[in-house]
């Protein structure tokens, strides 16, 4: 678990996406970009790799007690991040493939579900 300095949710956020965008570089990714908003909706982390693009969507938990990370990614925010898809991929005719990653991180436990959905 992170020390106390992590204590507030922002900064466990931004060391979730930290994570995160390790994971995908580990897995042989190039980040293209973090916290980038389109159409409303903020994408915690582009990555690329050849014509696939990826949009993953972090979670962080640093406790259950409001379910786990993948409880929050409802319905509703699985459409606005399929809605800004369709704006990236309007704006950049190299892409081919979309895939909508989660990764999660539940205190130090990180774990990637490629096309989660």
């Amino acid at each position: 678990m992170p020390s106390s300095s992590w204590r507030s949710p922002h900064r466990y956020g931004r060391f979730a996406e930290e994570l995160a965008a390790w994971r995908l570089r580990l897995a042989g990714f190039r980040i293209v970009g973090r916290n980038v908003w389109v159409a409303g909706r903020e994408i915690d982390v582009l990555a690329r790799r050849g014509r696939l693009l990826v949009i993953c969507e972090v979670k962080a938990r640093r406790s259950r007690r409001y379910g786990g990370p993948l409880d929050a990614v409802g319905d509703e925010k699985q459409l606005r991040l399929r809605r800004a898809a369709e704006i990236l991929v309007a704006r950049d005719p190299t892409v081919e493939t979309v895939r909508f990653d989660v990764i999660t991180v539940d205190g130090l436990s990180v774990r990637h579900l490629p096309a989660a959905f």
